[in-house]
């Protein structure tokens, strides 16, 4: 379950920043999955929102979380700088499909 704490509007890099507060079972969500159920909540395209942190505190089944919504993915990449890890992840991500595009052509 997710409730939105505050919403506020940044004209200049064209996104909204958004805190709230997301009730879960178990284990912490994950960033692909929280983003998934903010975007539902906020009804926004998935791919233009970028959860920045989740706060959790032990033994709770509660969370705070910060995220900025954009109007588009191209907006989101433009502006958002992916951390090094990530960007690793992806080139790993890229280079599985080549190689499965090499196979299935050989």
């Amino acid at each position: 379950m997710i409730e939105i704490i505050s919403k506020q509007e940044n004209q200049l890099l064209e996104r909204i920043e958004v805190e709230g507060l997301v009730t879960f079972e178990g284990a912490t969500p994950s960033v692909a999955g929280l983003t998934a159920e903010v975007a539902q909540h906020l009804h926004h395209e998935p791919a233009a929102v970028a959860i920045q942190h989740i706060y959790t505190r032990f033994g709770q089944t509660q969370a705070r979380f910060t995220a900025r919504l954009y109007p588009s993915p191209e907006v989101r990449k433009k502006i958002e700088v992916l951390p090094s890890h990530l960007k690793k992840k992806e080139r790993e991500k890229k280079g599985e499909t080549k190689a499965q595009d090499k196979k299935e052509g050989t």
